[in-house]
């Protein structure tokens, strides 16, 4: 579940208060939605942010086919409350709110690429998207509005239906720039407070650090850390080391897990786990061995494992996260009949301790 700025919004309008709703429920808790978040003197409807998509700016529009009477690229025609009024044309002021966010951005060095082709260039996306959350694929085209808004720039009904079709949307509209392989914290806690400026210390400075710390107080000698650069070079890691102990007979009984089943370019964590592992027959039933998938949360603590791999390990950020890593964690080293590989795919708080920690040994 995602989670929303500010904690408690009067919100103007309807479709708003539903898309707010909606994208809460549906996204992965690595996403921010900021609610008219202040750039430079103008307020965007509402600001996403996730770590490894970068941001995206929605402008949000709750039009029912029948008022709205003229579309051009500058201004559109709405019939309303007895009367034809002239409004600025969505795309247009979204990307007057992209505009203003980037300049603002742009004025941290440590957001912008030093060297390469994309030098002076901010770091990762800034992409922008219309949503029309009472318009469905055949009022949009009936309208014309897709020849003023570009289909991969636009939501509509359909794309709102479950998590899936406003998964497959939201990459479609972040993928149209570039792909990023995720942030330092240090640029991540930049860009947030450039959205929306917290002037008090938050869960990534002392919740966090406490976290982190009951965290490395449970790590035993049966615990290892892999650290990696992509998340691909992480999870196929796992798939083969899982692969070669049980081809080996060194393993009969391993669980994946991880924090957050969060949403890769194509599919869910689990998803490419679970696919990985049936090209190689090891998501089969066999008497021989077995291998279990799910998050933190779900896991069975009841099973007895040889191995333990928990991956993504830099995606926890929250309380309850931590918690049920630090739970898991105390749970296996205790019984010390199990082998525990923590792996992650980018710095965080948690990796550089552990890294710390487990160098002292």
């Amino acid at each position: 579940m995602a989670k929303v700025v500010p904690d408690h919004i009067q919100f103007r309008t309807d479709g708003e208060r539903f898309l707010t709703d909606i994208l809460k429920e549906h996204l992965d808790d690595l996403w921010t939605i900021y609610y008219e978040p202040v750039i430079n003197g103008r307020q965007p409807d509402l600001v996403l942010f996730h770590e490894y998509h970068g941001v995206i700016i929605l402008e949000v529009k709750d039009y029912h086919r029948n008022i709205i009477t003229e579309i051009n690229p500058d201004f559109w025609k709405i019939y309303i409350d007895g009367r034809t009024v002239s409004v600025k044309s969505p795309i247009k002021q979204v990307i007057e709110y992209r505009n203003e966010l980037i300049t603002l951005l742009s004025q941290h060095k440590e957001l912008v690429e030093e060297n390469g082709i994309f030098q002076g260039k901010l770091k990762f996306p800034v992409a922008t998207a219309c949503v029309f959350i009472n318009l469905t694929l055949d009022d949009i085209e009936d309208l014309g509005i897709d020849k003023i808004i570009p289909k991969d720039r636009l939501l509509c009904k359909e794309d709102l239906q479950t998590r899936e079709t406003l998964y497959r949307k939201m990459n479609q509209i972040a993928e149209r720039l570039f792909v990023i392989n995720g942030l330092s914290e240090k640029e991540i806690n930049i860009i947030k407070n450039c959205i929306y400026p917290i002037m008090k210390q938050n869960m990534n400075s002392v919740e966090a650090n406490q976290s982190v710390n009951n965290v490395i107080k449970s790590i035993s000698s049966n615990i290892k850390f892999v650290s990696f650069t992509h998340y691909v070079d992480e999870l196929y890691y796992v798939i083969d080391k899982t692969n070669h102990l049980i081809r080996m007979g060194a393993a009969k009984a391993i669980a994946i897990t991880y924090p957050i089943n969060r949403f890769l370019r194509v599919g869910t964590l689990e998803q490419f786990i679970c696919d990985s592992l049936k090209k190689r027959g090891l998501f089969e039933k066999s008497e021989r061995f077995s291998v279990h998938v799910s998050d933190i949360k779900n896991i069975n603590d009841d099973i007895t494992l040889d191995y333990l791999f928990v991956v993504d390990i830099n995606s926890i950020q929250s309380s309850l996260h931590y918690q049920q890593f630090e739970y898991i964690i105390k749970k296996y080293s205790e019984i010390g009949e199990t082998s525990i590989i923590l792996t992650a795919n980018k710095k965080s708080a948690l990796t550089e301790k552990l890294k710390n920690r487990l160098a002292d040994r």
